[in-house]
């Protein structure tokens, strides 16, 4: 909360950077000269008024505080505190999370946002083969897998079958038949069959090439960071649902031969056709484990985590719905889906989709567009023919994160630049050797590419970070608002928060100085009894009475209650007495019987009718009315402890004053309107 409120007062004074005229600076403070219209500007925004008319005196009460909180600022910055690692790892969090978003270019992030979207609304199956390219492929090697792909795919466009080559040739391991090794039991390759998915369900150029086919087209090789892909677009259908819940009932080929597996679906068919419960057949017959012990239901399924066959059943199928049996590589199966949960809006899903995106690699198009348009803006320009230089004196050493820096290497040339800002052939190789780690070989040329594109990337997107706050004044106003406050924040606490709290001397002097503003209001004395007896409650309050008067204490009272009331067990718990002095309003019970009546005696004793409804019964002794007396500090330290801040900072703000030198320009400061 005291940080909160900081910050308001920081925006009150918080003030833009443009060039300063003597002649139009209207006070200077501590050294720093602030413009009149900044001044006024700030004064207007957070004045009550809000820029229409103003009295003399709301502006000179603004000036007051805007010195003091000038001040301040000098002070924080003079003790450091402005270089604690702190404040700036504190103010450098709050910065990267202000410029995130201008540092991507808006309109593509927008465009992929909105592409994901529209995508989600169709789903699609596809088959692929991969061609893995090694880490430490040279060009040759890059070339060799692009042409295998192309031999690939004119097997399938000349007609041969796609699953049969996938098995053969793909390097997804999925595609081929495989061995279980505890079972020996042989399991069926995909094919390449990937089923059904929708967007963001795949690597992002992989995902485009899908959804830019055709049903029945075969791709060119798409390259991803995987190798090369040859797909194949078997189906392209309306989404029907976004998540759904299903019940299913699957016999699987490893628990059962293919024979007996379809002997027991059809079993399981024919219970359900009878008019079983879907729940007691999946708990018969279905090898689901996750599922089984809940009647064969699976909650919010996506299209994308059934498989294939399942989805070319249920896009067709209404809610409780059965399916007929059906099989699929890996045993039979029976679907029921229970209900279809609709695609969202696209402002019910913008923000998912935002999120997703920037943990996906599409993010990269934001920042790469960004950078190109940067590159125009500060004028980019690259000498890239010394990168071959850099080749040179690079060896294989360097993935495995031992390469050294020859020390009779001092290349200064440029290799690039942008803006004002220079990078030399020697920065880009100090820069390899700063990131090099263990790693699978690859061909140097094509490392020592990928490592400038990423620095010239880096470099560029950190040019452009560097000019924000020139390039977008509201931006550096936010930001400076921060700091500032942080500022504040830690100087206040240093001077008065935390020193109100360790000095506890200080704090004791200055409430005995103002004992007299700490007074409790008239109170009454009382004792409220609550007793847990099926006894009416005229009896016990004619034991009460009686026992008062005798000038029994209250444990007394207690004793003789308990015995009366033949109370054995839990006496402490069913008979409850709590003497206290109270304010008019500390209880509703107090005030509804003594209260009302400040003409009561002492020793009166009332029942608390309310309480009737309960077993429980509750009785008020007056004891006595007190008049006006002093608190003690542990009575009321929580106020004393903030009225003590207050003295704090007024003796605070009159040092400020002494040490800080400040002057207002009168001819200036009056000129304002």
């Amino acid at each position: 909360m005291k940080r909160f409120l900081l910050f308001c007062v920081v925006a009150l004074f918080q003030l833009g950077v443009i060039a300063q005229s003597d002649s139009d600076v209207v006070i200077e403070v501590a050294g720093e000269k602030v413009l009149k219209e900044d001044f006024v500007r700030m004064f207007k925004k957070n004045s009550p008024s809000k820029g229409a008319s103003f009295s003399q005196e709301e502006l000179d009460e603004y000036l007051e505080l805007f010195i003091n909180y000038k001040m301040k600022l000098a002070q924080a910055r003079e003790l450091g505190l402005d270089t604690l690692k702190s404040y700036l790892d504190e103010t450098k969090q709050y910065r990267q999370q202000l410029v995130a978003p201008y540092l991507n270019d808006a309109t593509v992030s927008k465009q992929l946002i909105e592409e994901a979207y529209e995508r989600t609304k169709e789903i699609v199956s596809a088959s692929h083969i991969l061609i893995n390219i090694p880490a430490n492929a040279t060009p040759k090697d890059t070339l060799a897998a692009y042409n295998k792909a192309m031999k690939i795919r004119k097997r399938i466009i000349e007609g041969e079958d796609f699953a049969t080559l996938a098995k053969e040739f793909s390097d997804d391991p999925s595609a081929k038949d495989r061995t279980d090794e505890k079972t020996k039991v042989t399991i069926p390759g995909t094919g390449g069959a990937l089923g059904y998915f929708t967007s963001m369900s795949m690597i992002y150029p992989f995902e485009t090439a899908c959804y830019l086919m055709n049903v029945g087209e075969v791709s060119m090789p798409i390259r991803t960071r995987f190798g090369y892909h040859v797909i194949k677009l078997f189906d392209r259908v309306p989404a029907f649902c976004s998540t759904m819940d299903i019940a299913h009932i699957w016999v699987s080929f490893d628990k059962h031969g293919e024979t007996e597996a379809e002997s027991l679906i059809n079993k399981a068919w024919n219970e359900l056709s009878n008019n079983s419960s879907f729940v007691d057949v999946a708990k018969k017959y279905s090898n689901d484990a996750y599922s089984v012990n809940n009647g064969g239901v699976l909650n919010k399924q996506t299209i994308s985590s059934l498989p294939s066959e399942y989805i070319a059943m249920l896009k067709d199928m209404k809610p409780m719905e059965t399916s007929k049996p059906f099989r699929s590589s890996i045993g039979w199966h029976i679907v029921r889906p229970l209900n279809y949960r609709p695609i969202p809006t696209f402002e019910e899903q913008k923000a998912n989709i935002e999120n997703r995106i920037s943990k996906d690699e599409r993010s990269f198009k934001t920042i790469e567009s960004f950078a190109e348009k940067a590159k125009k803006e500060y004028g980019f320009q690259e000498s890239k023919e010394f990168l071959s230089e850099v080749v040179k004196i690079v060896n294989d050493s360097i993935f495995a994160g031992t390469w050294k820096l020859p020390s009779d290497f001092n290349n200064q040339e440029e290799l690039f630049r942008i803006g004002d800002y220079s990078f030399t052939v020697l920065d880009f190789v100090r820069k390899i050797e700063e990131f090099q780690s263990k790693q699978t070989p690859s061909y140097i040329p094509e490392y020592i590419e990928k490592i400038y594109n990423d620095v010239v990337l880096e470099q560029v997107v950190k040019y452009a970070d560097s000019k924000l706050e020139s390039k977008y004044p509201d931006l550096k106003a936010t930001i400076d608002e921060f700091r500032d406050g942080v500022l504040i924040f830690s100087i206040t606490d240093r001077m008065v928060w935390n020193k109100s709290l360790l000095d506890t001397i200080g704090l004791q002097e200055y409430f005995t100085a103002n004992r007299a503003k700490y007074n409790w209001e008239p109170r009454v004395s009382a004792t409220l009894w609550s007793i847990d007896s099926d006894e009416k409650p005229a009896k016990i309050e004619k034991l009460l009475n009686k026992y008062i008067r005798k000038g029994l204490s209250n444990e007394e009272i207690k004793e003789k209650l308990a015995k009366k009331l033949r109370i054995e067990d839990g006496k402490d718990e069913k008979i409850v007495y709590k003497w206290k002095k109270y304010e008019k309003g500390d209880n509703k019970i107090i005030d509804s019987l003594l209260w009302s009546d400040a003409s009561q005696k002492s020793g009166t004793l009332k029942y608390y009718s309310d309480a009737g409804k309960e077993k429980r019964k509750i009785f008020v002794l007056l004891n006595d009315w007190v008049d006006i007396e002093p608190k003690e500090l542990s009575d009321c330290k929580g106020l004393v402890t903030s009225d003590y801040q207050l003295f704090l900072e007024k003796q605070w703000i009159e040092d400020l004053r002494n040490k800080y030198d400040y002057k207002v320009n009168q001819q200036v400061y009056k000129s304002i309107k």
